[in-house]
């Protein structure tokens, strides 16, 4: 049975793709149709299995392993979690009064979202902007820069393929991520190539609250999404050996 890799509040194609190309595993994305940038979200990319699940609610892990095994596939290797930041990133500290006001448990909400990865019993990764999340929940673990992992990118590619000029080239670009890694998740690998500038030009244009604008700020570095791949495919892979050779071994002994 292929190995399961499983990721949370995932909207766009990036984090998936490399896993999808590889062939080797079932690649799950467990998203809410009703997001905040939900109408933004590209089509599926093929080779993608979609669920539709709310993640906010208790039952919501119970409701994914459910969903595994009515397709037949096995529970989740590894988990990749892109959960919901707008609550807890420091970069909008200034409006965390009028929004605890409204709904006094929206952080302690975000941060239990943000914390489903890691009850999935697997190796897992977070990824969140600097946030309040490192208080309610813990320090992060690695912080990167899209830059850092450019070198992921082919020369032929550098454009981004759906939002040149907003997205710099080769994602040459700074914006400080921060990863939470557990149960043996390994941090991406590092291939590093120089910003083109010190920040992303193109967050000038796009301010506001537009689901686009949501969609686009949120996206997952191509090379990053490269990175994790890189750091973790052939640990989960060997494990899938370990456990059939360990099957196997115990069947010989017990005559099955």
């Amino acid at each position: 049975m292929k190995p399961t890799i499983l990721f949370l509040f995932n909207s766009s194609s990036y984090a998936p793709a490399p896993w999808v190309a590889d062939g080797r595993f079932n690649v799950v994305s467990v998203d809410y149709d009703t997001t905040d940038h939900a109408e933004a979200h590209r089509e599926p990319l093929e080779g993608v299995t979609q669920l539709s699940i709310d993640l906010s609610k208790t039952w919501s892990v119970e409701a994914v392993k459910l969903a595994l095994m009515g397709l037949g596939m096995a529970m989740p290797s590894l988990v990749v979690s892109f959960a919901p930041c707008t609550d807890m990133a420091v970069s909008g500290a200034k409006h965390f009064a009028s929004k605890l006001a409204a709904d006094p448990e929206c952080q302690n909400r975000a941060a239990r979202m943000a914390q489903l990865a890691s009850k999935f019993g697997c190796p897992y990764i977070v990824e969140n902007p600097v946030s309040i999340l490192s208080t309610l929940w813990r320090k992060s673990d690695v912080i990167v820069q899209p830059h850092r992992f450019s070198g992921f990118i082919g020369p032929e590619e550098q454009a981004h393929p759906d939002f040149p000029g907003l997205i710099p080239d080769g994602d040459r670009y700074r914006k400080t991520t921060c990863l939470w890694l557990g149960n043996g998740a390994m941090a991406p690998l590092v291939d590093s190539r120089d910003p083109l500038e010190e920040g992303n030009p193109g967050w000038a244009k796009l301010g506001g609250k537009s689901a686009r604008t949501k969609y686009i700020r949120s996206l997952t570095p191509r090379g990053l999404s490269r990175a994790i791949y890189a750091a973790n495919y052939q640990f989960i892979l060997q494990k899938v050996v370990d456990k059939g050779f360990l099957t196997a071994k115990l069947a010989a002994r017990t005559g099955h």
